[in-house]
C-alpha cells in the first residue's frame, strides 16, 4: 500500500484571473524565475561604472583562477614545472600534477566565463543570477509564488550584488544551486508525489558532489532520510533518477581525480592536505606529523596559523559553535534587531512544511557547522535557501498576527531595502580594491616600462602577512608575461635563472614600504637599479 503523502499547508495558489503585472508574474512560475535571473545580472551589471570586476586577493582564489584557466585551456590538469619548488602556492598542489586543489565544478564555471566572454568574472556573475533563480524554484516548491518571488527578491538584495559571493572568484554561488535543487527537488517529491523531480535531485546533488563533497554527504544522506521516512514504498522508486545521475557525476569526478591525484578514490583536495596540511577542518582532527616545506611562509601558514585556529575551535566547542553560527547568520540577514533569531527558531510548527524545513534546517547547521573547526558563509551556501525558507515562514505567521504581526514582517522586508540602499548610497565613497592588488599593480606597471617577458624573484620578509601572497601563476607558468617565483638562495636560483635566461629578472620585496623592486638585468648589462614602489 503507497504511503499518503503528508499533509501540505502551503498557502493555495494565488487566482491565475487576477489582473495586475505583478499578479501575473507570480502565477508563472519559470517567467518569476527568469525575471528574478535576468533583475540580478541587470542590477550589477548597471554598477560597473562604481563597481568595477573584482581584483583576486584572497589565497583561494588564486587557486580557483588556475582552475579556470587550466579548463579553459582544455586540460583537466598540467604537468608539473620542472622548479616547481620556487612555484608552491597556496591551496594548489605541484606533484604529481600542477593543478587547484579545489572540486571542478567551481573552476568550470569561471572557466565558461573565460573562454566565451573573456573574463572569468563572467562566470561569477551568472552563476550568482541562477544561484537566485534556483532559489526562487525552491522556495516556490514550499511557499505560495508571491511569497516565494518575495523571498528570492531579498536574497538578490542581500547576497547577489554586494556581498562577496558576487563581488570574489571563491563565493558559494554553485553549491547554493545545487542546495536549492535539492530542497525543491524534496519538497516536490514527498508533497506532491512528482517523481520526475528525483532527476532534479539527482543534479543538485551532483552539482555539490563536484563542487563541496562533504556538503554532498550531509545533504545525501539528509534527502534519503527525508523521502525514506516520507514516501515508505515509493522511495526506491523516487530515487531511482537520482542514483542515474550520480553514477555518471560519480564516473566524472573519479576520472578527474585520476587524471590529477593519478587515483581514482583520491581527492586534489585531499593530496594536498597530505603534502601541506597538519591538520584538517574537522573538530575532531588531530595534529599529525609536519610535513617537509620548502618555504617558511608556507609552515607558518600550514604548522602554525592553520593548527592555531582549529585548537582554539576544539578548546571551546560550543562556544565556538555559536560564534560561527552568529557570523553566518550576520551575514545572511545583517546586523538587525537581537530577537530577529528568535523569528526563525522552529516553534508554533502548524504546519507539515514548517516542520520538515525546521528539521532539515536543524540537522543541516549541525552537520555543516558544528563538525568544522572553521565556517565561512560559503561553507553553509548549500543551505542558504533553508535559511530564508524559515525566515519567510516566519514572516507568513507573522503576518496573521494583525496588525502587530503585520508591522513587525512589513519592518523586516524594510531592513533589506535600507541594507540595499545603504550600499548603493555607499558606492559614492570609492571602490574597495584589496591593498595586494593594488600593490601587485604598482609592482606590474613598473615593470612595464621594460619591454619584454619578466621573471620575479619574491623575497619575503620574516614579518609578512601570510595571508598576502604574491607568488601566483597560471596554467602555462612558461607563456606567462610575468612568471612569479620565489626565492631561495643563489645555489637554487641560478638553475631557474638560467632556465629562464630569456626573460629579465627582478627581485621583489614587498614587505618594504613603499615595496622594493630590484631590476637584476637578465637582459640588460647595466647595474641594478631599485625603483621604489608605493601602492595608491
Amino acid at each position: 500500500m503507497t504511503a499518503a503523502p503528508p499533509t501540505s499547508h502551503v498557502a493555495p495558489l494565488p487566482n491565475r484571473d487576477r489582473e495586475g503585472a505583478g499578479a501575473w508574474l507570480t502565477n508563472h512560475l519559470t517567467l518569476a524565475c527568469a525575471f528574478v535571473f535576468l533583475l540580478t545580472i541587470a542590477i550589477r551589471l548597471a554598477l560597473i561604472p562604481w563597481m568595477h570586476v573584482p581584483k583576486p586577493a584572497v589565497h583561494d582564489e588564486f587557486s580557483y583562477l588556475l582552475a579556470s584557466d587550466t579548463y579553459a585551456s582544455g586540460r583537466l590538469t598540467n604537468s608539473p614545472h620542472p622548479f616547481w619548488q620556487h612555484f608552491e602556492t597556496f591551496h594548489v598542489i605541484q606533484l604529481p600534477t600542477y593543478a587547484s586543489k579545489y572540486p571542478p565544478l567551481p573552476g568550470l564555471v569561471l572557466a565558461f566565463g573565460q573562454k566565451f566572454f573573456g573574463q572569468p568574472w563572467a562566470g561569477v556573475l551568472i552563476s550568482t543570477a541562477l544561484m537566485c533563480a534556483a532559489i526562487c524554484w525552491m522556495l516556490q516548491g514550499w511557499l505560495s509564488p508571491p511569497v516565494a518571488l518575495l523571498g528570492a527578491l531579498l536574497v538578490v538584495l542581500r547576497l547577489g550584488i554586494f556581498d562577496y559571493w558576487m563581488n570574489s572568484y571563491y563565493g558559494g554561488a554553485v553549491p547554493a544551486i545545487g542546495g536549492a535543487l535539492v530542497f525543491g527537488a524534496i519538497a516536490r517529491i514527498a508533497f506532491r508525489l512528482e517523481f520526475k523531480h528525483g532527476a532534479t535531485l539527482g543534479l543538485g546533488l551532483a552539482i555539490l558532489l563536484a563542487s563541496r563533497p562533504y556538503d554532498f554527504l550531509v545533504l545525501g544522506l539528509i534527502s534519503a532520510a527525508v523521502l525514506a521516512w516520507s514516501l515508505r514504498r515509493e522511495s526506491p522508486r523516487a530515487l531511482l533518477l537520482t542514483a542515474i545521475i550520480l553514477a555518471i557525476a560519480g564516473a566524472g569526478m573519479a576520472y578527474n581525480n585520476y587524471r590529477v591525484t593519478g587515483n581514482a578514490l583520491t581527492l586534489p583536495y585531499l593530496l594536498h592536505d597530505q603534502q601541506y596540511a597538519t591538520t584538517s577542518v574537522f573538530m575532531w582532527s588531530k595534529p599529525h606529523a609536519e610535513p617537509v616545506y620548502h618555504h617558511a611562509v608556507m609552515r607558518q601558514y600550514w604548522a602554525e596559523w592553520f593548527v592555531n585556529k582549529a585548537q582554539a575551535a576544539q578548546h571551546d566547542p560550543l562556544g565556538s559553535f555559536f560564534v560561527r553560527l552568529s557570523d553566518n547568520y550576520n551575514f545572511f540577514f545583517g546586523y538587525w534587531p537581537l530577537f530577529i533569531p528568535l523569528l526563525i527558531w522552529p516553534y508554533r510548527l502548524k504546519s507539515t512544511e514548517e516542520r520538515l524545513a525546521a528539521i532539515l534546517l536543524g540537522a543541516s547547521l549541525i552537520a555543516l557547522v558544528a563538525t568544522l573547526a572553521g565556517t565561512m558563509p560559503h561553507y553553509i551556501a548549500c543551505i542558504a535557501c533553508l535559511l530564508y525558507l524559515r525566515f519567510l515562514q516566519t514572516l507568513t505567521r507573522l503576518w496573521t498576527w494583525r496588525p502587530a504581526g503585520q508591522i513587525l514582517a512589513m519592518s523586516f522586508i524594510a531592513l533589506f531595502l535600507i541594507h540595499f540602499a545603504t550600499q548603493v548610497v555607499d558606492l559614492r565613497t570609492g571602490e574597495q580594491v584589496p591593498t595586494l592588488a593594488l600593490a601587485k599593480d604598482a609592482v606590474i606597471q613598473a615593470m612595464q616600462k621594460e619591454p619584454g617577458p619578466k621573471l620575479v624573484l619574491v623575497r619575503y620578509s620574516p614579518q609578512h602577512l601570510i595571508h598576502e601572497e604574491w607568488v601566483t601563476n597560471g596554467a602555462n607558468i612558461d607563456a606567462q608575461p610575468i612568471v612569479w617565483a620565489r626565492e631561495m638562495g643563489p645555489d637554487q636560483d641560478r638553475p631557474l635563472l638560467e632556465y629562464f635566461q630569456n626573460r629579465q629578472a627582478w627581485l621583489l620585496e614587498p614587505d618594504q614600504s613603499p615595496p622594493k623592486l630590484t631590476h637584476c638585468g637578465a637582459r640588460s648589462q647595466r647595474a641594478a637599479s631599485s625603483l621604489m614602489l608605493t601602492a595608491q
